[in-house]
């Protein structure tokens, strides 16, 4: 495999940066983002996995937070094209992909995280229909979402082959979906949480068939850590630049803070994890791209270290910067915060190593 991006593929990332630097100004609306990105070619059907992934790079070098926004609605049109039925593809691909219709993903319950078997919210059958009763929390997206891809339980708590992937519309009625939960980090992206009374969903806007739930959730869980290590990637290329700026600028007893050996380490120590985390995320983009058994380890693998590395080195970033560093509206006190999530979501970091494990025994 290339262990190096093509000349396209670094002319892309190129040309991305220098058009987001003079877009991404003021406040960020997600979905005018999308559309534009989309306008301007950035975003296409044709798009290989690998290319959204270095998209989702690239963006969160200069804005970590979109990145949730960005992983959650590209995964869930990969459920779409991997699992809709073709009138579902046929009403809803184009549109998600141009960002007219704007996904949320909702898996997450107050008793349901890691092991999804608990999934208490409920689908009764009702003639042609489905009735769906619950809540739901963090839902991505939720609050600024046309479509929600939501999971519910057709048969008894715990019984996995009872889970099934619904497509709903999110101004139905039955539907109520709350302001966005305050939360550490990643704070651009809305995290909501759904509730449901009564809802009906015709039988057509089942995703796959009744129980393939697991199955769905665990491949869209697979590809997001692959998103998740993108986010990271580009939040430690980003505090590894402000702390190279701020150390080489920044004078203290005679000399720049850059000659102190001190610092010399902690960009060091940057500068090689970003490049070992690159490294695995681009070979698990291969995986993915080739269809390879590995994926699954790959996928875990990347998540764990690029997070790890982003959440350790944004605290030394913060470190180097001192007192502007601990300014809120700083780059790298929210890159410190986004770092944190960043370990949790998708999977957290100690589920990543019992899935490293698992694949290798």
């Amino acid at each position: 495999m290339q262990t190096q991006l093509s000349k396209v593929n670094t002319d892309f990332k190129k040309d991305l940066e220098d058009f987001l630097k003079k877009s991404l100004k003021g406040e960020i609306n997600l979905r005018s983002l999308w559309q534009e990105l989309f306008k301007n070619g950035y975003i296409s059907s044709t798009n290989s996995f690998l290319k959204n992934i270095l998209l989702t790079e690239t963006i969160c070098k200069l804005h970590p937070g979109i990145g949730l926004f960005l992983l959650t609605h590209f995964a869930n049109i990969e459920i779409i094209k991997s699992f809709g039925s073709e009138n579902i593809k046929n009403k809803h691909l184009e549109d998600l992909i141009s960002g007219k219709e704007i996904s949320c993903f909702s898996l997450t319950e107050e008793n349901a995280g890691s092991d999804i078997s608990q999934i208490e919210t409920k689908a009764i059958k009702d003639g042609s229909k489905w009735l769906l009763n619950g809540k739901k929390i963090w839902a991505s997206n939720g609050s600024i979402c046309d479509l929600i891809i939501l999971f519910a339980q057709t048969k008894e708590k715990g019984d996995k082959s009872g889970i099934t992937a619904f497509l709903i519309d999110s101004k139905q009625k039955g539907i109520e979906i709350k302001e966005s939960t305050p939360k550490l980090g990643i704070k651009t992206t809305p995290s909501n949480e759904i509730i449901l009374k009564d809802v009906e969903v015709d039988e057509k806007n089942i995703i796959g068939n009744i129980g393939d739930g697991v199955k769905i959730a665990l491949s869209t869980i697979t590809n997001g850590r692959i998103f998740c290590s993108a986010q990271a990637i580009g939040l430690l290329n980003g505090v590894l630049e402000e702390a190279v700026k701020h150390s080489t600028k920044r004078n203290q007893f005679g000399k720049s803070i850059s000659d102190f050996q001190a610092i010399q380490w902690y960009i060091a120590d940057m500068s090689k994890d970003l490049d070992g985390a690159r490294l695995l995320l681009y070979k698990t983009a291969w995986a993915k791209d080739t269809n390879s058994n590995e994926l699954n380890k790959l996928s875990s693998m990347s998540k764990s270290f690029s997070t790890k590395a982003a959440q350790r080195h944004s605290s030394n970033a913060v470190q180097i910067l001192g007192g502007k560093g601990l300014i809120e509206d700083s780059y790298v006190a929210k890159a410190y915060k986004d770092a944190k999530v960043l370990e949790i979501y998708e999977g957290t970091n100690e589920i990543q190593q019992l899935v490293i494990a698992r694949e290798i025994l």
